[in-house]
């Protein structure tokens, strides 16, 4: 028996949600045809002359020591703690515009009616490239958005799909891995409403960031662990757009403040909470 065939008791890339990645060159050759489409033959070709060559393997999964199984055009990458190169990716529905909206990764289903305002699971992704192609929800015709990401390896992503103005796109969000002080708790603000002022960021009642502006992250911010007052005002007349007067945070943690919404629209301005990929997942 081959020694890669026994992969028992070994979480592989057949137990992932997202699907494999391709190449520049195949995402370039991508069809509009197949956005639904599952793309399976990611071209792991292996010299004739000597099957034990892992070369084409690493060239797309830098630091894997295992061959992928070639049986029926069906590559499975074994994910081997501390040696396999891969990342976390989780999306957010930040565009207020769209509604609820099916996402499509090289023609894989990853998320399924991903509501305004609504995280997807974080899921495991090997490096390399994806083509993203987002659909209203229930409908496989006139995508909203065609685009591609590029994944690194031993990050943890946000990619949060927001609207410009002008239609959707995706902003990358990635996570400071860091140590995390239990005595602290970490904050950083990302500023995701197309259409809002430049603000200034006020955590009880002082002033901590000035001027974020669209689709800018700030740097993260130590707080004690408790309830904080958070308020965003208008930096150029000090109004208040947004007050959250009861932020828990807790000790240990990480926590990105997601500030989404149209401000032309009843609803305003939101803010979501969630805690940081860096506070759980590990490698």
């Amino acid at each position: 028996m081959d020694e890669y065939d026994d992969m028992s008791g070994m979480e592989t890339s057949a137990d992932m949600i997202m699907p494999l990645p391709l190449t520049e060159e195949q995402i370039d050759n991508l069809t509009d045809e197949n956005y639904t489409t599952e793309v399976t033959d990611v071209n792991f070709e292996l010299p004739k002359q000597n099957n034990n060559n892992n070369d084409a393997g690493r060239a797309i999964f830098p630091g894997n020591p295992f061959l992928p199984n070639l049986n029926n055009n069906i590559t499975i990458i074994p994910i081997i703690p501390g040696v396999t190169k891969f990342s976390y990716i989780r999306y957010l529905n930040a565009n207020p515009i769209e509604g609820a909206i099916d996402i499509y990764i090289n023609g894989r289903k990853v998320a399924s009616y991903l509501n305004y305002r609504a995280f997807t699971e974080y899921m495991k992704v090997f490096p390399g490239y994806y083509r993203i192609v987002v659909f209203k929800a229930g409908t496989t015709r006139n995508p909203i958005s065609v685009s591609r990401i590029n994944i690194i390896a031993n990050r943890i992503y946000t990619a949060a799909f927001i609207e410009n103005g002008i239609d959707g796109e995706w902003q990358m969000i990635t996570d400071n891995k860091r140590v995390l002080n239990p005595n602290r708790a970490f904050l950083r603000l990302i500023q995701l409403s197309y259409n809002a002022p430049l603000m200034d960021v006020y955590i009880d009642n002082r002033l901590v960031l000035s001027d974020l502006n669209f689709q800018e992250v700030s740097r993260y911010i130590s707080l004690s662990p408790d309830r904080h007052n958070l308020k965003l005002k208008v930096a150029t007349t000090n109004q208040i757009i947004l007050e959250n007067p009861n932020m828990p945070l807790r000790g240990g943690k990480s926590y990105s403040v997601y500030i989404i919404g149209d401000m032309r629209s009843r609803m305003g301005l939101q803010v979501l909470i969630p805690l940081e990929g860096t506070t759980y997942l590990s490698f």
